[in-house]
């Protein structure tokens, strides 16, 4: 049974699934491959995969620096069910290193949203990963009807902007009344603190210094204010950038994301009918042992007493702590000297070439 989490940069779930499949295939291992995501990049992409009667549906959209783009979710008409993915309309792949955090909006996962509603769906998963924002999810609510008011009762008309003046929400014309949202996310952090939405991942969005201290403590003023019994320290709160605590407000119940995914193309069943477990991502780590999609494979491998493999291109950290957590073993595709941007570009030839070796050693047992 394959597995394998998206290579980021280089190649798809499914596209990683296919290649590992057709090199066992031309070995004599039969296989089954499935997409998987944990509510990042490649979550639509996975229900379309494992669950039939769905289709991609595009919407023009802002990313987060207010550029009209182009923007995909999927859809169930039969169901009802709109699938949508954060990073699609303020994913990471949008910022600009040079832009300051202030002019990043979730404004367009809003606009994705509300483009679901319109459409009729009647129940929406809102996929977490993959963001470049860190609003706070004020973007996103604005765009759903909210409106955002000061001390004196006043609108606030560019809320972002003024994040500090914040006094209260009203959340009556938000389009979401009677729509069950998902937030789909294997992120538990809260909105501040430690391991909140800024100190945690603002970094690697540009977020640093003087401009995380300040965001940091407006967030902890608009969570007093807006959300007084929580505060924002609900886990999930702190995903894509805060856009886990604004679903939170209009109703929205967490979920993981992988266990979502899981459910639909009945993973359980595929690991127990399986001889080996075949897994992998980018970059497998420490961050990978809180909850990453090849590790929570390996472990549902290991209840089911079956070994488990990793393809990843490239491996921080020694096997031990991985075997720990039910990896069997690693293998890294890289097979040559090379730079970071050359393996990129050469992954998918890289990931059948290591899928060859494995494959011969398989046959063997």
């Amino acid at each position: 049974m394959i597995a394998i989490d998206s290579f980021k940069q280089s190649f798809t779930s499914l596209a990683a699934g296919e290649i590992v499949a057709q090199q066992f295939a031309q070995a004599g291992i039969a296989s089954t491959a499935v997409a998987i995501a944990d509510g990042g990049e490649g979550t639509i992409a996975a229900f379309l995969h494992n669950k039939p009667g769905g289709e991609k549906i595009v919407r023009p959209v802002h990313d987060p620096y207010g550029k009209l783009i182009q923007a995909e979710f999927g859809w169930y008409p039969a169901e009802k069910l709109a699938i949508i993915e954060t990073a699609a309309a303020s994913g990471i792949q949008f910022v600009q290193p040079a832009a300051t955090y202030q002019l990043a909006s979730s404004q367009g996962t809003g606009e994705l949203l509300r483009a679901a509603i319109e459409l009729g769906a009647q129940r929406v998963i809102v996929g977490l990963g993959g963001s470049g924002t860190v609003d706070a999810g004020v973007g996103l609510l604005a765009a759903l009807g909210a409106r955002f008011l000061d001390a004196a009762g006043q609108q606030i008309a560019q809320p972002l902007a003024h994040l500090a003046e914040i006094d209260a929400i009203d959340t009556g014309a938000v389009m979401t009344k009677g729509v069950t949202l998902l937030s789909a996310s294997d992120v538990t952090s809260p909105l501040t603190g430690k391991n909140g939405a800024v100190r945690l991942f603002g970094p690697q969005k540009g977020l640093t210094g003087s401009a995380a201290v300040e965001l940091e403590q407006q967030f902890t003023q608009l969570a007093q204010r807006l959300d007084p019994q929580q505060q924002g320290q609900v886990a999930g709160d702190g995903a894509a950038g805060g856009i886990g605590f604004a679903l939170r407000l209009i109703g929205s119940q967490v979920h993981s994301g992988f266990d979502l995914i899981a459910q639909v193309c009945q993973f359980e069943q595929l690991v127990q009918a399986a001889d080996v477990v075949i897994t992998g991502e980018g970059q497998i780590d420490a961050q990978s042992l809180q909850g990453k999609v090849p590790v929570k494979i390996a472990q549902i491998a290991q209840r089911q007493h079956k070994p488990c493999l990793a393809f990843v291109g490239n491996q921080v950290g020694d096997l031990a702590a991985f075997q720990a957590h039910g990896l069997t073993s690693i293998f890294p595709i890289v097979d040559h000297v090379t730079t970071l941007q050359q393996a990129l570009v050469d992954g998918k030839m890289n990931l059948a070439r290591a899928a060859q070796r494995v494959a011969a050693v398989l046959t063997l047992v």
